[in-house]
């Protein structure tokens, strides 16, 4: 039986989706908000000094960021549960856009949802389930640009959604790569419930994996620090002409985003925000 370590934060519910999305980078399995703080899961082998020391830089970020938060942990061990089941009792559906709804295998399609896209997704342990604005962001992006016959490329794929949902838009040929093995086995999985195997190429592995040849559209919902790291690559794949859509961003982040941009042979297309989370379309010239 797997022992897992639990990290428990106290925080407002309104700040939670912002910590979840920057504490996701330091190398937690999995979360569950709750009204007034969020349990953060990883296996108990895998709980090094690597991640404790990144979960406490991201709480210090986030303190400075938010400094009338007072912001309180604490770690506890627990045993193995049934994790779809708590996965389960938090998910359902979502309208993430007003064409796409994402739906869980568990959950039944509403009335309403006839004639809309729907992205049959069930998380395991991932990040992209439609319930983070980020997500919704880079959906509602991805309906002005992905078009019929598109290569697209989704670096950071999690459970595969930004990717199915490529496929659905009329996306040809979809290649997506993840370095976390939960989310290389989740996005697969969905992959195939989708039936869209024979459109998406899912890969356990880093940015090299999405190979050399440019796309017609590049999608990466990560985060600033990651997006600083791989703009240069991730343009490289972006054929001239085509369009990168980078979300995982705060508003903060907008003024540091816009001098990365400044610098390159980008031109803006469009800016999607919601709540406190910005995404950008851009064009490669």
């Amino acid at each position: 039986m797997t022992s897992w370590v639990k990290f428990t934060v106290s925080i407002p519910d309104t700040h939670q989706d912002a910590l979840v999305a920057q504490l996701s980078t330091a190398g937690f399995g999995g979360f569950v908000q709750e009204d007034d703080y969020i349990d953060c899961y990883v296996e108990k082998k895998k709980w090094t000094s690597g991640v404790q020391t990144r979960s406490r830089e991201v709480l210090q970020r986030f303190a400075k960021e938010y400094p009338k938060l007072e912001l309180r942990t604490e770690t506890t061990d627990v045993e193995d549960r049934n994790w779809n089941a708590e996965w389960e009792r938090s998910a359902g559906i979502v309208d993430a856009t007003k064409k796409i709804v994402i739906k869980p295998s568990w959950k039944s399609l509403r009335r309403r949802d006839k004639g809309k896209i729907v992205l049959h997704i069930d998380p395991k342990m991932s990040f992209g389930t439609g319930h983070h604005e980020t997500t919704r962001v880079c959906l509602r992006l991805m309906e002005y640009y992905v078009r019929r016959g598109d290569h697209v490329a989704d670096f950071g794929t999690g459970t595969g959604v930004l990717a199915i949902a490529a496929a659905k838009l009329g996306a040809s040929r979809v290649i997506a790569v993840d370095t976390d093995s939960w989310s290389f086995e989740n996005a697969s999985e969905n992959v195939l419930r989708n039936k869209a195997g024979d459109r998406i190429t899912v890969h356990k592995g880093s940015i090299v994996a999405l190979g050399k040849r440019p796309f017609d559209l590049v999608v990466a919902n990560i985060d600033l620090p990651t997006i600083t790291k791989f703009l240069g690559r991730l343009l490289t794949l972006t054929r001239k002409g085509g369009v990168l859509i980078l979300s995982g961003l705060l508003m903060t982040d907008l003024v540091p985003v816009l001098r990365l941009i400044n610098r390159r042979s980008i031109i803006p297309l469009l800016l999607a925000d919601e709540g406190e989370w910005i995404g950008f379309a851009l064009q490669r010239t």
